[in-house]
């Protein structure tokens, strides 16, 4: 064998020892990592359903599965087997819902965040009034004028769903007869108005007050479903003669911030002058705008956080 065919041997040897190497390869096995996990929304209400997400990429040379877990302060709730191609990306999501209110531990796998879950809003029931329930007197002036109190909206919106009047008429003819009733935004801009009976009220006398006190009663104005926010009013007027028409009752047990006697002038309105008169005997106590509330009371509803 001469040098030459000695040479063709050896490197045939290492081509054949080379070869079952490369012929041996295999692709790295499967990695993975987790990232971007995200709570939508992150502070809920009571009852409302929540969407929990997460990225897995698979960073190994290989096809693999992962299995996503879902727990919620340390207590596994779901799990996901997520198929995943060498270098690509995958997005996993769950959904949950707490019904109780409180902070909790989101985890997904190895990634951990919070979830915050306030008391579920409910509708409420409200009754807006200043009055102690007690009328004093049930004046009527010596002017005809109207009955306007402002009232402040527990809540944004606040859905006024009837008006409380307490009082009663003194016209024996009132059959067919109206007094009104309106809503007025902060503004004063008419939100509502509407003409009710006056037999709503029952009849009465002026004359003695301890009888008369007895014959008021509350009637119920029902509207639909008035939405206001901060500040209104609500104002009641009956266009009859003095001594006649609809009384309504007058605590003087707070003092009066909110209660007015007004009186239409060119489409505006402003304060009775004087104040509510019932004969020319200036000592009587409701002469006294502070000592006036007119028993006007306002029932609705408000969204608010379930005790």
């Amino acid at each position: 064998m001469n040098r030459y065919t000695r040479s063709f041997v050896i490197i045939t040897s290492l081509v054949l020892l080379v070869i079952p190497v490369v012929a041996c390869a295999k692709p790295a096995p499967a990695q993975f990592e987790i990232f971007s996990l995200i709570v939508t929304p992150q502070e809920v209400f009571a009852g409302e359903t929540v969407n929990v997400s997460a990225q897995v990429k698979n960073i190994g040379g290989s096809e693999g599965t992962y299995t996503v877990v879902l727990s919620v302060d340390g207590v596994e709730l779901e799990r996901k087997d997520i198929a995943v191609l060498p270098e690509a990306t995958e997005a996993v999501s769950f959904t949950t819902i707490k019904d109780k209110a409180g902070t909790y531990t989101i985890t997904v796998s190895e990634l951990t965040t919070t979830l915050i879950v306030k008391p579920k809003l409910v509708a409420k029931e409200v009754e807006l009034k200043y009055d102690d329930g007690t009328a004093e007197e049930a004046p009527k002036g010596g002017v005809q004028f109207g009955h306007l109190v402002d009232f402040l909206s527990p809540g944004d919106p606040f859905t006024i769903r009837k008006i409380l009047v307490f009082g009663l008429k003194l016209d024996g003819e009132s059959k067919g007869k109206t007094f009104d009733m309106q809503i007025w935004d902060k503004d004063q801009k008419v939100l509502y108005k509407e003409a009710y009976p006056a037999d709503k009220f029952p009849l009465g006398s002026i004359q003695p007050w301890p009888e008369m006190k007895r014959v008021l009663e509350w009637v119920e104005l029902e509207v639909p479903d008035i939405q206001v926010s901060g500040k209104f009013y609500v104002y009641v007027w009956t266009d009859a003669p003095v001594f006649h028409g609809i009384h309504i009752g007058a605590d003087n047990s707070v003092v009066n911030v909110h209660s007015t006697a007004v009186v239409p002038s060119n489409g505006l309105y402003k304060e009775a002058e004087p104040w509510p008169l019932i004969c020319p005997n200036p000592t009587h106590w409701w002469h006294d705008k502070s000592k006036v509330n007119w028993m006007i009371r306002v029932v609705g509803t408000t969204m608010a956080l379930e005790e």
